[in-house]
């Protein structure tokens, strides 16, 4: 599972107190804001990784997870991301599962 970065908002230069030119208007402190919720929502969790990892491990590939691998084993890659985005719905959830099996693929012929 990889982390996806985030856009931090530039920080805006201090204004000068003048009333024109770069960095106009009037002098305050600013405030330090609260990270959000919604800020926090995408950030991977340690426990949960973990989680996923065991039932991962017990259960085995998902169906779609199979038929991706089949696809990347015989070398087609366009048609494997195709079938993500069919499956999935959205190109960058079909583009991480593809690159997920392609690393699993990858450790298992490197395990051997």
């Amino acid at each position: 599972m990889t982390t996806q970065k985030r856009q931090t908002p530039r920080e805006k230069a201090a204004a000068t107190g003048i009333i024109a030119g770069f960095n106009k208007g009037h002098k305050v402190t600013r405030r330090a804001r609260a990270v959000s919720r919604k800020a926090r929502l995408g950030l991977p969790k340690k426990k949960l990784r973990a989680v996923k990892a065991i039932i991962a491990e017990l259960v085995g590939a998902t169906p779609l997870e199979k038929r991706v691998t089949e696809l990347l084993r015989v070398g087609k890659e366009k048609r494997a991301l195709k079938f993500c985005n069919k499956r999935l719905g959205n190109i960058t959830a079909a583009k991480k599962k593809r690159t997920k099996v392609e690393d699993s693929l990858r450790a298992a012929t490197k395990k051997k």
